[in-house]
């Protein structure tokens, strides 16, 4: 009787183990996908797309380039840096969209930004 429970317990462990190593696997796989690795290239259309949103959406917080000081860090020659201005980030195209989409320490996020509105504007952050 004691073998037969012990059977039922390690055999309801590893039941458990694969179950939870098979949810790891997944999530660690999704988020690969979630991690694209294109780079975004500063076209005139993207650009000019990218400084319309950033006009909208981030120029009462952020300069871009020499402006007054504002809430949020100036954004002009962001891609000549190694490392975002805050959260010490590598800045690549695929950080800055994650920054845009979630938001940040204070900034607010903006997730009903499509990929395309993102791109263009770190077509526009690159473009400087």
């Amino acid at each position: 009787m004691l073998r037969r429970a012990w059977a039922w317990g390690a055999a309801g462990l590893l039941l458990a183990a694969a179950l939870a190593g098979g949810a790891a696997w997944a999530h660690g796989d999704r988020k690969h996908q979630d991690a694209p690795q294109e780079q975004v290239a500063p076209t005139p259309a993207k650009v000019a797309q990218g400084q319309r949103l950033f006009r909208r959406y981030c120029a009462a917080c952020h300069a871009r380039g020499g402006g007054a000081a504002k809430q949020g860090p100036d954004l002009g020659g962001l891609y000549q840096r190694r490392l975002t201005p805050v959260r010490k980030h590598p800045v690549t195209d695929h950080n800055i969209r994650q920054h845009i989409k979630k938001g940040g320490v204070r900034m607010p996020p903006f997730p009903w930004l499509s990929r395309g509105e993102l791109d263009a504007l770190v077509a526009f952050l690159k473009s400087r």
